[in-house]
């Protein structure tokens, strides 16, 4: 059934009235209408009077974390976002408003699980990070030199180990099928290749 001309003109000298939020105070809360709880926002939803409690949380990440580099501190701020939102997600289920309502429980259950996937896979992300930079730093300067800053160092390593207990020339190999070094960047390592076999 479509709307009639007369009632369409109706309607739109009635909106003339309406004329929204005036204060401050009521436009800030109207541009929150459509948020409910704010755990699927792009941006992290920090209520007023939590900031202190978010940059708290915030430096004891930091110093039990340390970030280093770009991508790791993008995966850090992932893993603040995330161990905010459980926090918020936790006080939103011991919320009497939520106790009685089983379609919300169920809802932020949901949120609950998700968020909590995403804190764990930053975390375990931020820790192979840190270990490959660690041991990448460890590994034999002809190694270092090739291996690409994001390849598993921890894999390097222990191929590198199990072919000097074999062969220490094979190492040679190992860059070569670990990375497909060219012939001409080949040659200007293999003296260190060398020294390094000798050494073993």
């Amino acid at each position: 059934m479509s709307t009639s001309p007369a009632r369409l003109a109706a309607n739109a000298a009635n909106a003339q009235f309406s004329t929204g939020p005036r204060t401050p105070e009521g436009k800030s809360r109207s541009s929150r209408n459509a948020s409910k709880h704010g755990l699927t926002a792009r941006e992290v939803v920090i209520a007023s009077g939590e900031q202190e409690i978010f940059d708290n949380l915030l430096a004891d990440l930091e110093a039990d974390v340390k970030p280093q580099g770009a991508i790791q501190q993008t995966l850090f701020n992932e893993l603040v976002a995330s161990a905010w939102n459980l926090r918020r997600v936790r006080l939103l289920e011991a919320d009497p408003r939520h106790q009685d309502n089983p379609t919300e429980l169920d809802r932020l259950a949901r949120h609950h699980a998700r968020i909590e996937r995403s804190f764990h896979r930053c975390l375990k992300e931020l820790k192979a990070m840190q270990t490959n930079a660690f041991i990448q730093a460890s590994l034999i300067a002809p190694l270092r030199k090739c291996a690409p800053s994001l390849a598993s160092a921890s894999e390097i390593a222990k191929r590198t180990q199990y072919l000097e207990q074999r062969d220490p020339l094979m190492i040679r190999d190992l860059l070569k099928a670990l990375q497909g070094i060219p012939p001409a960047q080949a040659a200007k390592i293999e003296p260190d290749l060398h020294l390094t076999a000798n050494a073993i």
